[in-house]
C-alpha cells in the first residue's frame, strides 16, 4: 500500500512577489504523495498567471480560479477540491520546509491523530528568523466534552499551540464527515474559528516541536494592517457567531470561557505598547462601538472568577475576569494585576529558556 495522499491548499491573493518561493518551497517536499491546490482568489497582479506556469510545470499542481471573495473562500474552493486523506494549509506569502508534509504525514500515520501541529520561524523583513513554538513534544487526548474545553482554554487561546491553520495537519475524513468550511462572514481570525470547530470533532493531536513553516511577516500582512480596535472587535464577532452556531451543544458552554479568553489574549499581545489601563480603556472603547457590546456585558454579568480560573489557569482567568469587571464597573484594578502576574512569569521564562537552554522564541 501506498504512502496517503497529503493535500497542501494555498490561497494566492496579490502575492507575485512571494509565490515563486512558497511553490517551490512544496514542490521540494520530500514527500512524494503530494498535492498542491492553487487557489487564485482574483488577483490583481500575475498571480493568476503564475500559478497557470507552475502547474504547467508539476503535474501535482491544480488551479482554481476565482472572483475575489477572500481567504475562508478561496480555503473552502481548496477543500470541496482536495482528495488527500491529510489536509494542510499553506499561504502564499510563507514557505514550508522540505520536511513538512513528510514529518505530518509519518507522525500521524504512526500515531493515529487526528490533527498535528508544530512551529514555525517568524521572518520579519530584514531581519532574521525567530523561532514561535514549543520546544518539547505534546501529546493531548480528549477524553470527552471537559477535556477539549480544558485544552482550548489552557493551549488553543491563550497561543501555546497556535491560532492559524497553517502549522496544522487536518484528516480530511474528520472535515467531511462534519461539514467542516471557513465562515466566509469571519472578517478576521477565520483560522481560529475552524481551528476551534474542528478541535470539537477530534479526539487528540499531536505537537512536533520543530520549526516546519516559515512566517513571512510583513506591512502587507493581515495582522499589520488592522488595528488592535478591528481586531478586537472581530475576535468579538466571531465569538458570538460561534456561540450561536454551537448553543445547546453542551460542548462549549458556560461560553464565557471562550469569549474572555480569546479576548484577553488578543489584548495582552498588545499591553506591551503602552500602559494596561490605557490600552484597556482603549479597546474596551473600540468594543463599545462595535455593535456587540451588549453580547459581551451580557457574557460579564455570567462571568464567574473561580470557573475563569478552573477552566482557563489562574493567569489568564484572571486576566479575562479583569477584562469582564471593567466592562461592568469600569475598575482596571484586576485586569491590571492579574496582566503584571503575567508579565512577570513571562519574563521568568524568557530568561530561562535564554540562560538555561540558549532558546529564542516561545516555549
Amino acid at each position: 500500500m501506498g504512502e496517503p495522499l497529503v493535500s497542501v491548499i494555498v490561497p494566492v491573493y496579490n502575492v507575485e512577489a512571494y509565490l515563486a518561493r512558497c511553490v517551490a518551497s512544496l514542490r521540494g517536499q520530500t514527500y512524494p504523495d503530494l498535492e498542491i491546490i492553487l487557489v487564485d482568489d482574483g488577483s490583481a497582479d500575475g498571480s493568476g498567471l503564475l500559478c497557470d506556469s507552475f502547474a504547467r510545470e508539476d503535474p501535482r499542481i491544480r488551479v482554481i480560479h476565482q472572483p475575489n471573495a477572500g481567504v475562508s473562500a478561496a480555503r473552502n474552493a481548496g477543500l470541496e477540491a482536495a482528495s488527500g486523506a491529510y489536509v494542510c494549509f499553506v499561504d502564499g506569502d510563507d514557505w514550508a520546509v522540505e520536511t513538512m508534509a513528510a514529518e505530518a504525514a509519518a507522525a500521524m500515520e504512526a500515531g493515529g491523530w487526528d490533527l498535528c501541529a508544530w512551529g514555525m520561524n517568524i521572518v520579519e523583513e530584514g531581519a532574521g528568523p525567530v523561532y514561535a513554538g514549543r520546544w518539547r513534544e505534546e501529546l493531548f487526548r480528549f477524553a470527552g466534552p471537559a477535556a477539549r474545553r480544558r485544552f482550548l482554554c489552557r493551549w488553543v487561546l491563550p497561543c501555546r499551540v497556535g491560532w492559524s491553520v497553517y502549522c496544522r495537519a487536518f484528516r480530511r475524513e474528520i472535515i467531511d464527515r462534519h461539514g467542516l468550511r471557513f465562515d466566509t462572514a469571519c472578517a478576521l481570525f477565520e483560522d481560529l474559528d475552524f481551528l476551534v470547530r474542528y478541535i470539537f470533532c477530534c479526539q487528540n493531536l499531536y505537537y512536533l516541536p520543530r520549526p516546519l513553516y516559515a512566517y513571512r511577516q510583513h506591512s502587507a500582512s493581515a495582522m499589520h494592517t488592522n488595528t488592535l480596535e478591528r481586531q478586537l472587535a472581530g475576535m468579538l464577532r466571531m465569538v458570538r457567531r460561534q456561540e450561536e452556531g454551537l448553543r445547546g451543544s453542551g460542548f462549549s458552554e458556560p461560553f464565557y470561557l471562550y469569549g474572555g479568553t480569546a479576548l484577553a489574549a488578543l489584548l495582552w499581545s498588545f499591553t506591551a505598547r503602552e500602559p494596561a489601563a490605557e490600552a484597556l480603556a482603549r479597546a474596551v472603547r473600540s468594543l463599545k462601538g462595535s455593535g456587540d457590546w451588549d453580547y459581551l456585558t451580557a457574557q460579564a454579568r455570567l462571568a464567574d472568577r473561580a470557573e475563569l480560573r478552573r477552566w482557563c489557569g489562574r493567569r489568564l482567568g484572571d486576566q479575562a475576569g479583569g477584562l469582564f469587571r471593567y466592562v461592568l464597573t469600569g475598575d482596571p484594578t484586576d485586569y491590571c494585576r492579574a496582566l503584571a502576574a503575567q508579565e512577570r512569569f513571562t519574563a521568568l521564562r524568557a530568561w530561562k529558556n535564554r540562560v538555561l537552554h540558549g532558546r529564542r522564541g516561545e516555549e
